[in-house]
């Protein structure tokens, strides 16, 4: 059974040719086409195959829009097959089949890969009963725990859908049967359902596919191969924000590179969350470094473009530069890295910046390097180098604006030095373009820090408060910018941390949270008592009450003064009511969860004086013997499973408690 799958992007209305071919009955596929930048789709183009057969091609010669009509016969199976062109992510169009559904749409940054992309049996007569499972709502990654099983069918012919049974399995796990009823779906009308059976989905990955049957409840419609898709998700243990890195080629020589510099400058403007890392790498100028334009040159044929998170190319004009950096930070990262420690000496110019990265999973045979870029704005010249070709002077090529109002129209060819700011250059690669190798081992855990420390010293031309440090997660296998962070050199870095007065009780059960964050300065707290990415309090020291009994993983994201966030977050820290609760002598020790993956939490009716694990062979795995604390966690991620015994003194007594590692 062939698995399809439809793209639900809105694309404006488009025009161009096709080949026709005339040897049987046949009936009309539409493909309506358009290129963001308005100068054709540089080589990209769509086939359209039926078996081994060309039926026609469609694409762009030139300007913005083109349609191509391409007949093709009945109820056959059509082969569509992507060209890429020099730039891919300018392209975008819909192909509607023979009795005008869309079969097919692509927005601009959603190019398919090279190749065959997509089958769809042509239809040229609505007559009939047929429902088309077009989508699953399910993204390529997802968070542990419960997860909706959604999607939308379409019907493809006149006879309206009153009701369909639906299914669903997770890796081979077949669900209950559900029937959809109470509908009347008409022609090319959609309809959105979801599984009533809430999955509960672990960590890894898994197949997911969802089978739509007995339509109408008479069994099978006149199409079932499109009854059915299947879809691969991966689990993780949590969800890390997305940064996204452009690294744009521009040059003072450059008459069309100031639509960089306003895309650059009007992007940093307006997304300040730190999910968007601007870099402008310099060629031929006196900004250049070497290194750099070298590895920008692997991606980029002209100039001004740029590379997202080095996989994608896109022209920094905010029409494509705007969605394709939306569309990328809507993507759900594997890892993370972050600045968590930083040094810098004014008179010495030397800097340490400790970069961390972790993982979202437990993962195998991976290859990650780490990189910093030195980045500066505020950068001026003096010579005849330093001035800056401006095509848009004069107005013949339109208005540039950027966001303070500046209109390039209305500044000369070139602009002079004098008059020149450029911002956000890439002024030094720490560690390479590819990275620093072996700070990150093949296996990586979940809950494991890898840290690495950069070294510089600042060149005494660099302005020390214009200078950001952003350090890179570079997959070394693919070359692709796995997560990124950017710190102002000046800034402090704030480590989050928090306690509260109990970890455990009754609900409804209020709990005092206390704020215990260090190095520096904090502008904003944010807290999340239940980690579902909504915010319950922005108070340094709040109180909150659950109302229901559970595990819940707290977090604490704090901002500095310069804008930048840090997050803390403690995996089931507070348990309310007894689930997975283990309860010795009238409650004086508590120790949750048990069974556990990760970490276990221990607390104390009187101040621990040690602790120490052991497994069934009465070998010693873990001691404590310097904890003068109530609360203790202790990280048991490394443990292989099975069963231990944890010995826990306090001032009063001595318990045993059985440990399950799952």
């Amino acid at each position: 059974m062939k698995k399809r799958f439809l793209l639900f992007v809105g694309l404006v209305s488009l025009l161009t040719f096709g080949q026709t071919q005339t040897a049987f009955a046949q009936c009309d596929i539409v493909i309506r086409m358009q290129d963001s930048y308005g100068d054709g789709w540089n080589g990209a183009s769509i086939k359209v195959y039926d078996a081994a057969v060309l039926l026609g091609t469609a694409t762009i010669a030139n300007g913005s829009v083109g349609t191509a009509t391409i007949s093709a016969p009945d109820m056959t199976d059509i082969r569509l097959v992507w060209t890429n062109g020099s730039y891919p992510e300018e392209c975008g169009f819909t192909v509607t089949n023979g009795i005008g559904i869309d079969v097919y749409v692509c927005a601009f940054t959603e190019s398919p890969a090279p190749g065959e992309f997509f089958v769809f049996n042509n239809i040229c007569s609505s007559s009939g009963l047929d429902v088309n499972l077009v989508s699953l709502a399910l993204p390529e990654k997802v968070a542990v725990g419960a997860l909706e099983i959604s999607g939308v069918v379409r019907s493809e012919r006149d006879t309206p859908i009153s009701s369909f049974d639906v299914i669903y399995s997770i890796d081979g796990i077949v669900s209950e049967l559900a029937t959809i009823n109470g509908l009347n779906i008409g022609f090319n009308e959609s309809y959105t359902f979801t599984h009533p059976q809430i999955a509960e989905i672990l960590v890894g990955s898994h197949l997911i596919e969802v089978i739509i049957e007995n339509i109408n409840g008479e069994g099978d419609d006149d199409n079932p191969a499109n009854n059915a898709l299947s879809v691969e998700v991966m689990c993780v243990n949590e969800i890390y924000q997305q940064n996204v890195v452009y690294e744009e080629g521009t040059g003072t020589w450059c008459g069309w590179c100031p639509r960089g510099l306003v895309g650059l400058n009007t992007m940093a403007h307006n997304y300040t969350d730190g999910t968007w890392i601007g870099i402008g790498v310099h060629n031929n100028d006196p900004m250049e470094v070497t290194a750099y334009d070298a590895g920008i040159g692997t991606f980029i044929s002209g100039y001004p473009s740029g590379v997202m998170n080095r996989t994608n190319v896109f022209d920094p004009g905010l029409s494509s530069l705007e969605p394709a950096y939306l569309a990328a930070k809507a993507e759900i990262p594997l890892a993370k890295i972050e600045i968590t420690g930083k040094t810098w000496d004014e008179n010495t110019r030397n800097l340490t910046v400790e970069a961390t990265s972790n993982f979202a999973l437990d993962l195998t045979g991976v290859s990650y390097n780490v990189a910093m870029v030195i980045v500066e704005s505020g950068v001026r010249g003096t010579t005849s180098q330093w001035n800056q070709a401006n095509y848009y002077a004069g107005g013949g090529n339109g208005p540039l604006i950027d966001w303070d109002g500046t209109n390039w129209a209305t500044l000369p060819n070139p602009v002079p030095a004098a008059n020149m700011v450029y911002n956000h250059v890439g002024r030094v690669l720490v560690g390479g373009w590819n990275g620093v190798s072996g700070i990150i081992p093949a296996e990586v855990v979940y809950g494991t820090a890898y840290t690495y420390e950069f070294t510089h010293t600042l060149a005494a031309t660099s302005n020390p408060a214009e200078v950001d440090l952003v350090v890179l997660l570079i997959d070394a296998v693919t070359g692709i910018i796995v997560n990124a962070s950017e710190l102002s050199l000046e800034a402090d870095v704030l480590a989050p941390d928090f306690t509260s007065d109990v970890v455990t009780g009754v609900a409804p059960l209020e709990i005092v949270f206390t704020d215990q964050t260090a190095g520096g300065n904090v502008a904003a707290w944010s807290w999340d008592f239940n980690n579902d990415g909504t915010e319950d309090s922005n108070e340094q020291n709040p109180t909150f009450t659950y109302e229901t009994g559970g595990l819940y993983s707290v977090a604490l994201t704090v901002t500095n003064q310069t804008g930048n966030t840090f997050k803390v977050l403690k995996t089931d820290y507070i348990n309310v009511g007894t689930v997975g609760v283990e309860t010795i002598a009238e409650n004086n020790f508590i120790c949750y969860p048990n069974p556990t993956k990760n970490v276990i939490h221990i607390q104390s009716k009187d101040a621990l004086t040690s602790i120490r694990i052991f497994n069934v062979n009465g070998q010693t795995v873990y001691e404590d013997f310097n904890t003068t604390s109530k609360f203790q966690t202790i990280d048991l991620s490394s443990f292989k499973k099975g069963v231990y015994f944890m010995e826990l003194n306090s001032e009063k007594e001595t318990k045993r408690v059985k440990v399950v590692v799952d």
